[in-house]
């Protein structure tokens, strides 16, 4: 370290600390020049602590050092949004360092103090108060000390305790100045001194010997006496000093000028300072009027390093504190007993509503286990609701509304007339009989339960006759509502999304957003100033575009598995994988945007005014993906995800509303997912054709015909299957076909849990091109192929 740097810097704090009438403020009062300034704050990556970088005026400062520092004492405040104050969530001050003091204490130093006992009482006092508190503040054995009296100089002795309490006693004879000072410089020059000696050889040896030695002189300056010299060798010490200065530029001499000033100086007291003034300029120490001359100790701290900070200040937080983003003042206030004299503070934000920070709480493994768990059950809720209660629920109101007792002729219900014989069976109805009159074709209660709860017409002439709920099997999937597939696949993209963003939301070095603030600022990766830019942006805006990835793949992955329906399996996965990369990708790009807009706007955390848009662009996107191609209106399908997304982007701006909860809703952001990806997935699916025609059509060496299957399908004196084939027995005979090797019964067309599947008895049917082999049995979709012989079946539903 630079010499000049280290005495300047040992200068002022003896200035500090020496008690002079300007550095001690009043402390009954608030002083103006007594000032905090908190310029940062630095957070442990566990959050468990966090530092200030605080600066402290000298005059607070010299406070901190005096004797009086006990009455000194800290507040700290943090309030949140509106100025709300948790007492559950406050910082605890665990220690404050001066990194002043530190730097001072870990400079190897070896300092002769030369102090004039012939002053007065007052200017003694001030000299013992600056050598005992560097004393105290150093803790080193190597600080000596000197006493000029009666004409000579004493020894030099180690600063104990017995010598500072012991020898500081004015002794009011002469003293020969110059004298005092070259013998010194001689003395601690060469470690002649019977005391330095002792400590050279002591185990400090290496510290001492290596130390940077300093002399420190305390006198009025006083040389003359009725305009003659007090010293007969008053010149021939002046030249010897003057000598030794010149070849001994590593012993710095700093004088301190006792003596008061006063307008008239009389030319031989001139001479005596500006003698003294130049053999410390020349040592290369500095020349001091104590009296008068103030310095501010930051300038020359500065001189040390740029952006000094003088203190840090250790807190700790309470454990499961949580950080969401919200905007925290933290305040700190100086006080001198009940008096406040000093205070500032500093606005900051942690964590996210999407990624909120919790102080020693659970692992992310942990949190994850828990989310699964958390979403599994809400998905076997929702599923025990969407097919068991709400099918029971609705049964119940059915059989309440529409089925009754028989009562005997003219009978009338909801004002309509009952016929006498049941539809179904073409029996007479008895009084007593429970029938069903869900429509017109009123029926009794066992022939409704026979044909597949639902009247002979439905479908074809009738379109109220129908409440399906098989009270025999309960998990019949069709009991279930139609939306529950959908609302089970929007619930799995939920979870899985969640996951996979939970699981490595804490990974950003190679995020693009990254990159993109590097160009926005101009600034090289690996600049330093990029840190600070970085842990700015990187709580609230960094991770959106991977939130945007997870939530566009996943929901778009899980809604392509129900609306595409390819003609070849491989085909299929295809197209859903070609379909999920696309909405992934579209879906980040929007929530890239949304941060690039917050970023240029200078927002440093989530705004609702902002994070609509990048919603609104990722579902629309989304939307987009799942149901082009497809039967699904596009259009209604926007203005449903329109809905969902109000829903799911409120719920998620719900936990932020909680910012003064300490609950862990890591878990409940979960839920947030979910109802967004449920919600987009019942607007995809209200949208979506639910076909009750389907139809087999056949092309060929037969006229282009539309079989209605449904018909057959919901006959209520026919088997739910179809054969095809030559035989008479077929349901499909193929007389049209005569030349191809058709066996009797070639295939088969039977309902399975609401769904049509192709069976091929016989060898000889191509499956989408393919043979399809005996007994394998394949899914009809909307567009699906099959030939048998010469002839082209195409399966067909259309919306009602």
């Amino acid at each position: 370290m630079n010499r000049q740097y280290i005495i300047s810097f040992l200068l002022l704090l003896i200035l500090t600390l020496s008690g002079c009438e300007q550095l001690r403020p009043d402390r009954n009062s608030y002083k103006k020049d007594l000032n905090i300034n908190i310029t940062k704050i630095e957070f442990e990556p566990d959050y468990k602590h966090f530092k200030l970088n605080v600066e402290l005026n000298d005059t607070l400062t010299a406070l901190l050092l005096s004797t009086n520092a006990d009455s000194i004492h800290f507040k700290t405040e943090e309030f949140l949004k509106g100025n709300i104050y948790n007492p559950k969530t406050q910082p605890q001050l665990e220690s404050y360092e001066n990194l002043r003091l530190k730097e001072i204490t870990q400079l190897k130093l070896d300092a002769l103090f030369l102090v004039d006992l012939t002053l007065d009482s007052t200017a003694i006092s001030q000299q013992y108060r600056i050598i005992k508190d560097l004393k105290r503040l150093f803790a080193l054995d190597h600080l000596h000390v000197a006493f000029m009296k009666n004409g000579g100089v004493t020894p030099t002795m180690i600063a104990s305790e017995y010598v500072l309490n012991n020898y500081f006693k004015s002794e009011p004879k002469g003293k020969y100045l110059y004298r005092a000072i070259s013998s010194k410089i001689d003395e601690f020059k060469n470690d002649s001194s019977e005391y330095v000696g002792n400590v050279k050889d002591s185990i400090h040896a290496n510290t001492v010997t290596s130390a940077q030695k300093i002399m420190f002189v305390f006198s009025d300056g006083k040389v003359y006496d009725h305009n003659k010299p007090i010293d007969p060798k008053h010149f021939e010490l002046q030249y010897q000093i003057t000598k030794k200065i010149d070849t001994t530029q590593t012993f710095p001499i700093f004088y301190f000028n006792l003596k008061e000033q006063t307008e008239r100086i009389d030319q031989e007291n001139k001479d005596a300072q500006n003698f003294l003034m130049a053999i410390c300029q020349k040592s290369g120490g500095k020349y001091i009027n104590a009296f008068n001359q103030q310095l501010s100790l930051n300038d020359i701290l500065h001189l040390f390093r740029k952006n000094y900070i003088d203190n840090i200040f250790t807190y700790v937080n309470p454990d499961y504190k949580i950080y969401r983003g919200i905007e925290r003042k933290l305040q700190i206030a100086c006080y001198s007993g009940d008096s406040l004299i000093a205070s500032d503070y500093i606005y900051y934000n942690v964590g996210s509503i999407y990624n909120p920070i919790i102080v020693n709480g659970s692992t992310t493994l942990q949190i994850i286990l828990q989310g699964c768990f958390i979403g599994i059950i809400t998905i076997l809720i929702l599923y025990l609701i969407f097919q068991l209660i709400l099918p029971c629920i609705s049964y119940w109101l059915f059989k309440k509304k529409y089925v009754t007792r028989y009562n005997g002729q003219n009978m009338s219900y909801n004002g309509m007339l009952i016929e006498q014989s049941c539809y179904f069976c073409k029996a007479p109805f008895k009084e007593g009989d429970e029938i069903v009159v869900k429509c017109k074709h009123v029926l009794h209660k066992s022939c409704w339960d026979e044909n597949e709860y639902q009247c002979p017409e439905y479908g074809r002439h009738c379109k109220k006759g129908r409440h399906y709920y098989n009270s025999k099997n309960l998990f019949d999937p069709r009991n279930a509502s139609f939306y529950l597939s959908w609302i089970i696949a929007g619930a799995f993209a939920g979870l899985i999304a969640w996951i996979n963003f939970t699981a490595n939301v804490h990974h950003s070095e190679n995020l693009l957003l990254v990159k993109f603030i590097y160009l926005i600022w101009g600034i090289e990766p690996n600049s330093p100033s990029i840190t600070s830019l970085i842990e700015e942006y990187e709580s609230n805006l960094l991770f959106l575009p991977f939130y945007g990835l997870n939530i566009g793949f996943f929901l778009t992955l899980s809604l392509s598995i129900l609306t595409s329906h390819g003609r070849w399996l491989w085909k299929r996965i295809l197209q859903i994988i070609l379909r999920s990369m696309i909405g992934g990708l579209l879906s980040y790009l929007s929530f890239f945007i949304g941060c690039v807009i917050s970023i240029t706007l200078n927002l440093k955390d989530n705004s609702f005014l902002i994070d609509w848009i990048p919603w609104m662009l990722s579902g629309l996107f989304i939307a987009t993906a799942v149901t082009y191609g497809t039967d699904i209106k596009l259009k209604r399908a926007l203005i449903g995800a329109t809905i969902s997304i109000i829903f799911g982007l409120g719920s998620m701006y719900l936990w932020s509303f909680s910012f003064n909860s300490q609950i862990d809703t890591r878990e409940y952001l979960l839920l947030s997912y979910m109802i967004y990806c449920i919600g987009f997935a019942i607007s995809v699916a209200a949208t979506s054709p639910k076909s009750e025609r389907y139809f087999l059509r056949v092309e060929g060496p037969i006229k282009e015909t539309d079989i209605a299957l449904y018909k057959w399908m919901k006959s209520s004196n026919r088997p739910k299957r179809i054969l095809i084939g030559k035989s008479v027995n077929c349901d499909l005979q193929m007389t049209w076909d005569i030349t191809s090797p058709i066996a009797p019964e070639q295939a088969e067309i039977k309902m399975i849990n609401g769904y049509l599947y192709l069976t091929a008895l016989e060898e000889g049917i191509l499956f989408n091109k393919k043979p399809l082999k005996t007994n394998n049995k394949k899914k009809l979709y909307h567009g699906t192929k099959f030939v048998i012989g010469k002839t082209i079946f195409t399966y067909l539903e259309k919306d009602l």
